[in-house]
């Protein structure tokens, strides 16, 4: 199917009209963070004075990552150097949103974690019996075969029962930690299996990007049979979740903001909000003009968020101007 993508349109290619109404069109900016506010080689130019220009125009600002290799601290530390005050309640992380949809099913029995150490303690942190490894590489000599190790996997009695396999980006994911969530899929019929991050990419800036967890899960999901309960974006437990902690009763003011089509433009979809694609990240202007999945466009562009200060400033001059006729 082709998709027409006409309708698309770059913020600062509207009429003066049209910027005035965009911009009174939402209450709420739900913003990503990577690709968006900064990259990981530092922040994206002039996000700092757009974001408090933003906030300064009446904006509520509240950001949603599927990032959960920082903590809460380094979050508000980066929103803090921007010169914004960012409290815990306006920052969903992954791995929160995981202990609250673990703590809403009442889970008893361990969690089987693929994820960073980071992950992994606010998992611990709330109360929760985390298991993870192996940590040691499978011995892979000439005169064995290494693949004969999983028959331990399957066989081995001592672990606690798992009710959870939670996978989200682990730098030192292997095939072992792979086997390990299958076997305790199989081993449990009711072992739920969730999903934090589910990109395919991670962007360092816009010349680089690092194989992300999204590959992994679709294999776990295959070998299995299981399918993930996502509950990063674009996930529907991640959609209620935020509009319950936010209290969207009007989803049509509230603008999502992102750098990646199935993540960002998907969840903004699922959640019935405005999207605004920003070039700033993950995603190329000539990316999103081949993406033929309409639910993952976005209604608008932009090369990134210094785009406001520019589409402010010109409102404001057609405003003056058109008090001194």
């Amino acid at each position: 199917m082709i998709v027409d993508k006409s309708k698309i349109r770059h913020l600062l290619d509207l009429s003066i009209s049209e910027k005035r109404t965009f911009l009174n069109s939402f209450d709420t900016i739900l913003s990503d963070c990577d690709g968006v506010v900064w990259n990981f080689t530092g922040p994206i130019p002039d996000v700092d004075q757009a974001l408090q220009l933003l906030k300064h125009q009446g904006k509520q600002v509240a950001f949603i990552s599927n990032n959960g290799m920082r903590t809460m601290a380094e979050y508000k530390h980066k929103f803090h150097q921007l010169g914004l005050d960012v409290q815990q309640r306006d920052i969903v992380h992954p791995a929160l949103t995981t202990v609250r949809y673990l703590k809403s099913v009442k889970m008893q029995d361990a969690v089987y974690c693929i994820g960073t150490e980071i992950f992994k303690d606010y998992l611990r942190d709330a109360g929760f019996n985390v298991l993870d490894g192996p940590h040691e590489p499978i011995p892979d000599k000439r005169e064995t075969n290494g693949v004969r190790v999983f028959q331990e996997f399957f066989t081995e009695t001592t672990s606690p029962k798992v009710g959870a396999v939670v996978m989200d980006i682990d730098v030192n994911i292997s095939l072992a930690h792979l086997m390990k969530a299958k076997c305790y899929l199989q081993r449990n019929p009711d072992c739920l299996l969730i999903a934090g991050a589910t990109d395919y990419i991670v962007p360092l800036d816009t010349s680089m990007d690092v194989v992300g967890p999204g590959y992994f899960i679709e294999v776990l999901e295959r070998s299995s049979g299981r399918k993930a309960l996502v509950l990063g974006k674009p996930g529907q437990a991640l959609a209620d979740f935020i509009l319950d902690q936010f209290n969207v009763t009007r989803p049509e003011r509230t603008l999502f903001v992102g750098d990646m089509l199935p993540q960002d433009m998907g969840f903004g979809t699922r959640c019935g909000f405005q999207k605004l694609l920003m070039l700033s990240g993950g995603t190329t202007l000539e990316m999103m003009l081949a993406h033929q999945k309409p639910e993952e466009l976005p209604h608008y562009y932009a090369d990134s968020y210094a785009d406001f200060i520019q589409l402010y400033k010109e409102v404001a001059e057609a405003d003056r101007k058109k008090k001194k006729i």
